[in-house]
């Protein structure tokens, strides 16, 4: 029994020794490693400017001539010659079309063929009332005879001045045989071709002029957009807000913007515009400098080679840039919602410079 004690004790004595030699030769090998002090995180951190932010809001606009015309004959007419092609540039008095004259001239004829008639009846009719005022004067015809007579001179003259209006309007019609052009601009379209008979208003050419207007539409219920305000196409701006139409358009209201210069696109068409709604002289950080939570919007300052957060008031903002009510002189992270919110755990950090 004694021996068993004895080797019990023996075995634990070892354990024991074994344990501490393995703890001894551990804490030597920690102490060999090297403190970690400082640690270099990868954060990309920028300063705060102050520059002037914009705030923009975005439209669909169509590009329009300030002048659009559809030329047309003002009667009917067979279409002789049409001198111009879609593209081309005009300037105003430019022959356009010259329709056919055949029919104009022959209607013309039978006009004055009909004017030389009424005008022996017009004569007839006024020997016959001559002849029966005296008669009636005299007693030698009735009333009714006389009035007669009378009514039918009356119809006969009114005959004859319908034709001399005619023929008047039908001398009037040759002149516009030869349509030329209202104004300068390019022709937009063609809709009939030489040896199309025309009628009367329809549409041969399309005329647009040079300059152009550019209309966008917007709700009745969104205030910010007034006169003056600068339009951007791709971030250049090209013009500014030059009125709000009386007229609605499918509910919405309708804006007309002055352009700088003409733009390189097809009348009618459409672009995206951007509207500056709203600008501001202030202290601004990228978009992604903002932490967003549930009791307001803070950045993370570095200071003390540590990042601390800060809330902030936000003024305006756009798709890159937001302008802020403070202007820390401190660096400030930048980067992802989920990144910028653990830094303050990160302890002491030393970062690249500022971007």
């Amino acid at each position: 029994m004694n021996i068993k004690k004895t080797v019990l004790i023996g075995v634990s004595i070892l354990v024991v020794v074994s344990a501490a030699i393995f703890l001894r030769s551990q804490k030597k090998s920690v102490d060999n490693l090297p403190v970690a002090k400082e640690y270099l995180k990868s954060v990309d951190v920028v300063r705060v400017k102050k520059e002037k932010i914009s705030q923009k809001k975005e439209f669909l606009a169509q590009i329009l001539s300030s002048k659009s015309a559809n030329i047309a004959t003002k009667f009917v007419a067979k279409i002789k010659k049409i001198y111009v092609n879609e593209n081309d540039k005009v300037k105003k008095g430019d022959l356009l079309i010259s329709l056919d004259d055949k029919d104009i001239l022959a209607n013309l004829s039978s006009l004055k063929e009909q004017k030389k008639a009424l005008s022996l009846d017009v004569q007839n009719a006024k020997n016959i009332l001559s002849r029966n005022t005296k008669l009636y004067k005299i007693g030698a015809i009735s009333k009714e005879a006389y009035d007669t007579s009378k009514a039918i001179y009356q119809t006969k003259l009114s005959s004859l001045k319908t034709v001399e209006e005619k023929i008047n309007q039908t001398k009037a019609n040759l002149q516009y045989l030869n349509i030329t052009a209202p104004f300068d601009g390019v022709i937009g379209s063609k809709f009939l071709d030489a040896g199309s008979l025309a009628p009367a208003g329809k549409p041969i050419l399309s005329l647009n002029s040079d300059d152009q207007k550019l209309i966008f539409l917007f709700s009745q219920n969104d205030k910010k957009i007034t006169k003056g305000q600068k339009i951007f196409l791709e971030d250049n701006e090209i013009g500014r807000v030059l009125k709000i139409y009386d007229d609605a358009k499918n509910s919405l209201l309708v804006a007309e913007v002055k352009l700088k210069k003409p733009l390189p696109f097809a009348n009618k068409s459409y672009k995206t515009i951007q509207v500056e709604t709203d600008s501001l002289l202030s202290c601004t950080l990228p978009t992604n400098a903002i932490l967003h939570k549930k009791d307001g919007n803070f950045i993370m300052i570095y200071k003390d080679e540590k990042f601390v957060i800060r809330k902030v008031k936000i003024l305006l903002e756009n798709p890159k840039r937001v302008a802020i009510s403070s202007c820390p002189n401190e660096l400030v992270a930048v980067g992802s919602e989920a990144k910028l919110s653990i830094l303050p755990t990160f302890g002491k950090i030393i970062v690249d410079k500022a971007k």
